[in-house]
């Protein structure tokens, strides 16, 4: 289930790795993965945050 929220979330970032700007969930080149990382501790840190929350 997370993965599949993980993919939504990317959606929602484009990499900045070169002119294209591609979506995250759907990168062109390698240099996305650097993204990505930062896009996956950005996720985690936001679903450790909300579960805070919730408690």
């Amino acid at each position: 289930m997370e993965d599949k929220e993980f993919q939504e979330f990317l959606k929602t970032k484009t990499c900045r790795g070169c002119f294209n700007h591609c979506p995250l969930n759907n990168p062109n080149c390698n240099r996305s993965k650097i993204f990505i990382k930062d896009a996956l501790e950005e996720f985690n840190n936001k679903k450790k945050n909300d579960n805070q929350i919730m408690f």
